[in-house]
């Protein structure tokens, strides 16, 4: 048995009360004050029109879908408009195709939207956007949830969970001009589950490979007679292993809601969750000689571990709350806060392959790799972090008629702000001693030592935007949408000066719409993320990365159809990137760029005799225009961009009665060959993977198998062509069943 050296990983002493908790509880006290005033003083009460929670009613913004095609969404405008009249591209998942898909992460929600790119690799399921890229360019601080931003921009975050969301919108283009600092591709917005006028009740039990075990539960409802006060509890509980050997993944879910909605003027909704997740970063470690092909030991498993089994892995504790308050002052106007207070705790063990060059001899090439490329070097690091952000968005929208002129004026204020604490054992720690792997017969019983020494650190962060829009409509055929924001960006680390950024950010986009359903548009918008320090070739402060897009397309939405076609074309352009001088590498300059062009096409479509289909097509180009140092790079290709991206999902219930009840669907993705280094001289392979699956609902109950990857197609995805370079495996087949029953 192994004899650890343990470190000292008690989290930490008795901390005081959050600075970022104190701000929520007082934004909350001062909305419920205004809101209690509000509803006191409005003269005549009028009700609220029950939410159909069936979506046979008018669709709004953050209400369920009504099949596949969506009419309305919030997130390319902050305003509820019909999706054809935003200038910039927008797909929206609802309920229903996330079910049908039977989509467990985030990853697998948003996999058959255009201008997504995913991993087909194990991690995408342990912090889901680190694998999702939208127009070449990586989401990993750009989702959000109802508006306001989620993630805080911490090393390691949570995966969402997609039980506990009504419906995800992803804004493809530079959005800085309404949510603030963020990269050009695109956001991730997820629409919590709200409380339902109508009762709404489940419970399901799911089951399936890698002994995946899920029970979860949805119930909603009026408490009074009047709907006034109605609530919502959605939980999930998940006990699972992974396909990798020693990799959990288990997760506890819970997430309440309440609304208030005294009059039909006025309405509150507070929301919270709480998730904990049990898992491990799976780092790999595998040469190409025993993966791509096999070598004399024969080929090492798909489900080889590299770590240290049984030391905890990835374990995480999110819990927040919130609320979304909207109130109509007078005939003109409407004010909405959105506000949530997030806190996060993580504790991260990992072990994987050493990065770093061989310290007895530091040319060797192979290393960490032995000579046989059979045994592994291998270094630990083990970092406990806590995080507690606060977003506050405050709008007020009125409307406004001149002549044939309409005018949804917006005008908004929002705050966010980052308190984050960690203790780092860092790389190469002096304390560390992991022993050797072979690869092809682990023993994993040998002495080890852990790291015992940390490096503290703390980072506060707060960010203010002042943003105003006017969507304009002119008559029947034009809709123009323009837009700025200024934002004022203060960062202070422990033992560093305070580091304080302004940018100002625009948008526009014109729209035209046909009598014939269809619908040309362009615009123009902006998006920039803080660069702290001092540029050392000029001497001043650095400025924010910035990013603008240009982007023509067409929506096409057929009279009589339920049906929804577009396709849109892109120029993004990333600057002020940080990279190496050309004339001295050792300093960094503000001249680094990136571009990202392409062109997109999607459709969602459903019939009215039991069939409906999402599309879609993507060819993107992402090339580095300039890299600094050498400028060996220049004019290559990102790493990891495929070129060609190409889905396709189609779903039927059958009609006939003798069949009532019985519906199928499957799904072909495609995700083209991809540059695997940056010179280019080494590809990824290009994989088509297949998914299917079929349902029957009798009663209440709808018993669901699903399958991703059906034909167990499982890529290698090597960083070069020799044997020594890394390699890791694709995710192969993966098979649920579930029986769900729902009741009144």
């Amino acid at each position: 048995m192994p004899t650890p050296t343990a470190p000292n990983t008690s989290r930490r002493p008795a901390q005081r009360p959050s600075t970022t908790l104190r701000k929520a509880l007082t934004t909350l006290s001062l909305v419920l004050i205004a809101a209690g005033a509000a509803a006191q003083s409005e003269s005549g009460e009028t009700r609220l029109a029950p939410i159909d929670v069936e979506g046979a009613g008018v669709e709004r913004a953050f209400s369920p879908v009504d099949g596949y095609v969506a009419e309305r969404s919030a997130t390319a405008t902050k305003t509820d408009i019909p999706l054809i009249e935003s200038p910039q591209a927008v797909s929206v998942i609802g309920r229903e195709q996330l079910e049908d898909r039977d989509a467990d992460t985030l990853t697998e929600a948003v996999e058959y939207s255009p201008g997504i790119a995913v991993l087909n690799r194990f991690n995408n399921n342990i912090i889901d956007s680190i694998g999702i890229n939208i127009r070449g360019f990586q989401a990993s601080d750009a989702t959000y949830r109802d508006g306001t931003r989620l993630f805080a921009g911490l090393p390691y975050d949570a995966p969402v969970e997609p039980y506990g969301l009504e419906r995800i919108e992803v804004l493809r283009g530079p959005a800085s001009v309404l949510y603030g600092q963020g990269q050009p591709g695109g956001i991730i917005n997820l629409v919590t589950k709200r409380p339902t006028a109508t009762p709404l009740r489940e419970f399901g039990l799911e089951m399936g490979s890698d002994h995946h075990k899920q029970l979860k539960g949805d119930v909603s409802g009026p408490i009074d007679d009047n709907a006034h006060w109605r609530y919502r509890l959605t939980g999930l509980v998940q006990d699972a292993d992974s396909p990798i050997d020693f990799i959990e993944d288990d997760r506890v879910y819970i997430a309440p809601a309440l609304t208030w909605a005294p009059s039909a003027r006025t309405e509150l909704t507070v929301l919270a969750d709480y998730q904990k997740n049990e898992s491990d970063y799976y780092w790999t470690g595998f040469p190409r000689e025993g993966t791509a092909y096999d070598s004399d030991n024969g080929r090492i498993p798909e489900d080889r571990y590299i770590g240290i089994p049984g030391l905890g892995g990835y374990e995480s504790e999110v819990y927040s709350v919130g609320y979304l308050f909207e109130q109509l002052i007078g005939d003109r106007f409407t004010f909405r806060q959105n506000a949530r207070y997030r806190h996060i705790d993580y504790d991260v063990v990992d072990v994987f392959r050493d990065y770093f060059a061989n310290p007895d001899d530091p040319d060797d090439p192979l290393y960490p790799l032995n000579e046989d490329l059979t045994e592994l070097s291998r270094d630990a690091r083990l970092r406990f972090d806590e995080g507690d952000t606060l977003t506050v968005d405050n709008q007020l929208v009125t409307e406004l008629s001149h002549g044939n002129f309409d005018h949804s004026v917006l005008v908004g204020f929002d705050y966010k702000t980052l308190d984050y604490e960690a203790r780092n054992s860092g790389f190469r720690n002096p304390t560390t001693d992991i022993p050797p792997l072979d690869l092809y017969d682990p023993d994993y019983s040998q002495d080890y030592a852990l790291p015992t020494t940390f490096t503290r650190s703390r980072t506060e962060a707060d960010q203010y935007g002042l943003y105003v829009q006017d969507h304009v409509k002119y008559g029947d055929h034009w809709a123009f949408t323009a837009g700025a924001r200024q934002d004022w960006v203060r960062e202070e680390s422990l033992g560093a000066d305070e580091n304080d950024q302004n940018n100002l950010s625009w948008r526009a986009g014109l729209v035209y719409l046909a009598d014939n359903g269809l619908a040309p548009y362009a615009s123009y918008s902006e998006s920039f993320t803080p660069q702290y320090g001092v540029n050392e070739a000029t001497g001043a402060s650095y400025e924010p990365i910035s990013g603008k897009q240009y982007e023509i397309g067409l929506r096409y939405r057929p009279i009589g159809w339920n049906a929804s076609f577009e396709i849109a074309a892109f120029d993004i352009s990333r600057e002020n990137e940080l990279v190496a001088l050309p004339s001295n590498p050792t300093v960094q300059d503000q001249i680094g760029e990136t571009r990202s062009r392409g062109v997109e096409l999607g459709a969602e479509i459903d019939l009215t005799r039991g069939l409906s289909a999402i599309a879609s097509y993507t060819w993107n180009e992402v090339e580095v225009v300039e890299a600094g140092g050498a400028q060996a790079t220049n004019g290559k290709r990102v790493v990891d961009r495929p070129e060609h991206i190409a889905k396709l999902w189609l779903d039927y219930e059958f009609q006939r009665p003798v069949l009532d009840g019985l519906g199928m669907g499957a799904g072909v993705r495609y995700r083209g060959s991809a540059f695997s280094n940056a010179d280019n001289t080494a590809r990824y392979p290009s994989a088509t993977l297949v998914d299917a699956a079929v349902r029957y609902t009798f009663d209440n109950v709808r018993l669901q198998v699903s399958a991703r990857n059906v034909f167990d197609d499982v890529k290698v995805y090597c960083t070069g062509t020799e044997p020594s370079s890394f390699c890791d495996y694709g995710v192969g087949r993966n098979v649920l069943g579930s029986i769900t029953y729902r009741w009144d």
